[in-house]
């Protein structure tokens, strides 16, 4: 495995030097036989778990199955539901982007149409990132991305994020990484949960939720409303989320579950502010939109069943069906009706998934085999103005099957294989004047004409062969090389290149994982990514208009992920994280827009007395590209930028009260910004509220 890394050091240019490298090489080396020796001399006492340390946590994204993180050989990173809990973050997408080489992508400063990109995917993170929440892939079929807002955050049990390579197990737009979202069932004793919060522009935050077990059934029944005027002008957000979810135990060999969820939002759209204006406290704030919003209709509904055959291994059978209808108005004018300038998406999406598992014994090891298939389809339309409808008709079936085989002395092999089919009907039709000249009724009419289908059908393969080395309980050293691939959305294709096509990427992924004892655990990971044929939206070099085309050159992505959490005292944890991507374009030498070459976060929480919980958290994100300098020469780049959050608990008995600050020295910042118009990121916010379990 060769990871062409330059060796120059050039702090401008972002390079990483090769000394990086060396502890990383000289931790393979060393951890092992140092280790080994410290596994002796410790205690039961020395060796107990820590809530927080990953090594020997449970995971199911990686391989679809339970599995231990220290077999997996990937870098995987958990969120519990109490790290959510004691977090200050407030939504999904701001908890997620503390994570190592995860980057928040944002348009309004809340949740509503903001994103993560892992690995440095750029502008198309929306597509080379998946989603998944209780099994059901969130991710739509176009550019808007998986709606994180849709997900009620004290409705989560634990996030699992994988990163790198995962079409073998999901398929399509597996890339950058998978985000897999599980929410809660009700596997305790029945609670009900009474929350409520108040905070700066005017946001209220209540929710309620009712979950437990009585005997074999479990259920979970929430209700969310979330308001708030944002940060600003017609910067507002307000939704209302449902969910139910009910489960069964027939025995110990049947499971059955069902759920339910619908989530309605209306929310302001806008726009950037100009270079001129980013910087003001003041100007950053207004818009020149006042008018435009969106409105977002989003019903799931999945069912599934489990069977366990004992010694000849178990099936898990799911499906589920999601209808996705989302109005809006970019560029309102009083000069016409809302109703004649609304534009619509409508999404209906049914899916399927079934794979059989085993676990067998072989040469006095343990091992293990899994195959199955995923099937969806979608029906998608957008309509333009009464100028046009997309239509979309979208099927995707994929086959796979992986294994993992226990070798002697700690190694394990683990291999996977897919197989897929995207097959899509494309139309457009267009509503068009027509005059009728015939006497003496001659009239002008107005009428929708279907246009011609067109159909596209795709076949992609993927696989996954990965390395892992277990020396001692506390070590891991994995190495794993896939392939990737992403077909283009239906967005893509309504303004594209005749040839566009599915791009492919390679992946090759080393590190290692290191506890010791119960203080530090250490994580490194060394990943490159090679795409051929990446989608992209950019100028035709004949007719000099944008559309969707493939890059003619390989895009590479390379750098390093490293985590450490300590325990230095029972009273005291403390975590960090920095992550280096080189996302660059092969043949030439300039960077993928829209991509941070470091990254860095901190926290610590510290228990002050039994009932007072601190939790202070900080990022740092470097400079980036403007999202249209794909030359990196035609504006200024993105600066970085520094947020911290605090948080303040109290807990007394099934009470809890806590107050917060974000963006604590009022950082004016940008995620996001295209030919130096940017999308503002909120100022220093208050807030506060309390929980009451019974």
């Amino acid at each position: 495995m060769i990871i062409k890394i330059p060796a120059q050091v050039c702090y401008k240019k972002t390079c990483l030097s090769t000394i990086a490298m060396v502890p990383f090489f000289l931790l393979f080396l060393m951890i092992p036989a140092i280790v080994g020796a410290q596994d002796e001399e410790m205690t039961d006492e020395d060796t107990k778990e820590r809530a927080r340390f990953e090594l020997e946590e449970i995971v199911v994204t990686a391989t679809r199955e339970e599995d231990e993180i220290r077999k997996t050989p990937k870098n995987v990173t958990v969120i519990t539901s109490e790290d959510i809990e004691q977090a200050s973050s407030n939504n999904i997408v701001d908890l997620l982007a503390r994570e190592s080489n995860v980057n928040l992508r944002s348009f309004f400063g809340h949740d509503k149409g903001a994103g993560v990109d892992i690995r440095g995917m750029g502008d198309t993170y929306v597509s080379n990132v998946v989603v998944v929440v209780d099994g059901f892939r969130l991710n739509s079929p176009d550019l808007s991305g998986p709606d994180f807002s849709s997900i009620p955050l004290d409705q989560i049990e634990r996030i699992e994020i994988v990163r790198g390579a995962g079409s073998v197990l999901y398929g399509d737009g597996a890339v950058g990484g998978v985000v897999n979202i599980i929410t809660k069932k009700g596997a305790q004793e029945p609670e009900l949960r009474l929350y409520g919060s108040y905070g700066d522009y005017e946001t209220y935050d209540s929710r309620v939720s009712l979950g437990g077990r009585i005997r074999d059934f479990t259920f979970n029944v929430n209700a969310d409303y979330y308001d708030s005027e944002g940060y600003r002008e017609n910067g507002y957000l307000r939704k209302k989320d449902a969910a139910v979810q009910l489960g069964y135990d027939l025995g110990d060999h049947l499971a059955f579950h069902l759920g339910g969820s619908r989530h309605d939002g209306r929310y302001g759209l806008p726009g950037p502010v100009s270079k001129e204006d980013i910087d003001s406290g003041e100007r950053r704030v207004l818009t020149n939109r006042p008018y435009d919003f969106g409105e977002l209709s989003d019903e799931r509904y999945t069912g599934g069943i489990d069977v366990d055959f004992g010694k000849w291994g178990g099936i898990r059978a799911q499906g589920g069906y999601r209808h996705r209808e989302n109005p809006f108005i970019i560029g309102f004018t009083p000069l016409l009706s809302k109703e004649d300038q609304l534009d619509e998406i409508e999404e209906k999406t049914k899916y399927l998934n079934v794979y059989y598992k085993t676990i067998y014994k072989l040469g006095g090891l343990e091992h293990k085999f899994k195959c199955g298939m995923d099937y969806f389809q979608t029906d998608y339309s957008r309509e333009d103005r009464l100028t046009e409808i997309k239509n979309s008709d979208v099927e995707d079936m994929g086959y796979f099957l992986t294994g993992e085989w226990s070798l002697p002395k700690g190694f394990a092999l683990s291999a996977g294989y897919r197989k897929d089919r995207n097959k899509g009907v494309y139309r457009t039709d267009v509503y068009k004047d027509f005059f009728d000249p015939n006497p003496p009724f001659s009239y002008l009419y107005s009428m929708w004409v279907a246009g011609t289908p067109t159909e596209k059908i795709w076949k992609n393969e993927a696989f996954d062969f990965g390395l892992t080395y277990l020396p001692t309980s506390h070590t891991t050293l994995f190495a794993s090389y896939a392939q990737s691939f992403r077909n283009p959305n239906v967005d893509e294709l309504a303004e594209a290149d005749d040839d566009l096509h599915p791009q492919k990427g390679i992946h090759l992924d080393a590190g290692a994982r290191q506890r010791i004892g119960d203080l530090v655990e250490v994580s490194v990971t060394l990943f490159q990514i090679r795409i051929k044929d990446e989608i992209y939206y950019g100028e035709d070099p004949v007719t000099l208009t944008s559309i969707n085309r493939n890059y003619d050159e390989k895009t590479i992505r390379q750098g390093l992920e490293a985590d450490v959490k300590m325990y230095p005292f029972d009273f005291l944890y403390l975590w960090g994280n920095y992550s280096y991507t080189e996302a660059k374009f092969e043949n030439r030498e300039t960077y993928v827009p829209l991509v941070p070459a470091h990254k860095a976060a901190i926290g610590l929480e510290l228990r002050l007395m039994d009932s007072f919980l601190l939790a202070l958290t900080g990022t740092w994100v470097g400079s980036r590209y403007d999202g249209n300098d794909e030359n990196n020469n035609l504006y200024e780049k993105l600066e970085g930028y520094k947020v911290f959050d605090v948080k303040l608990t109290y807990e007394y008995k099934s009470l809890k009260l806590f107050f917060g600050t974000n963006n604590i020295f009022n950082e004016l910042y940008s995620t996001t910004a295209y030919s130096e118009t940017y999308y503002p990121m909120p100022g220093r916010s208050f807030y506060g509220g309390m929980e009451w379990k019974f």
